[in-house]
């Protein structure tokens, strides 16, 4: 009679621990489509919300990594117009010209996809797309 016993609590601690297991997975599942509900629900291609808009964790830090992003080739754009003001003794006349020498420069904000703003007496390159003004 202990036999039969022991096997059917042991059969119901399985389920227990089953179920638990199931309600674990559907937690993970929920706190996941939570982080990714723009990417996923919002309308064909892409996120809702934007700027001043509802965002997710990860929405808010693809934005912040974008930024990141522009602000890096603008820094690299302005390391390049030293070098070749260094070298030839004057600013390039366009930004074009400094991919002559290095392909990967990029030439756009990844944010906005606005061409950076080039001043050729100065030197000086910024973006255009609202909120970088100051990088």
């Amino acid at each position: 009679m202990k036999a039969v016993m022991g096997m059917r609590w042991s059969a119901w601690r399985s389920a227990e621990r089953g179920f638990l297991m199931l309600i674990a997975l559907l937690v993970v599942v929920v706190i996941v489509m939570l982080l990714y509900r723009n990417q996923l629900g919002g309308p064909v291609g892409g996120r809702q919300g934007g700027p001043g808009g509802p965002q997710t964790l990860v929405g808010g830090s693809v934005d912040r990594a974008q930024s990141t992003l522009c602000r890096n080739n603008l820094a690299q754009l302005r390391a390049a117009i030293a070098i070749y003001q260094g070298n030839a003794g004057s600013f390039p006349p366009t930004l074009e010209v400094l991919r002559q020498y290095n392909q990967s420069l990029a030439l756009t904000c990844p944010v906005g996809g606005e061409s950076y703003q080039y001043d050729p007496g100065a030197g000086g390159v910024h973006c255009v797309h609202e909120g970088h003004g100051a990088f």
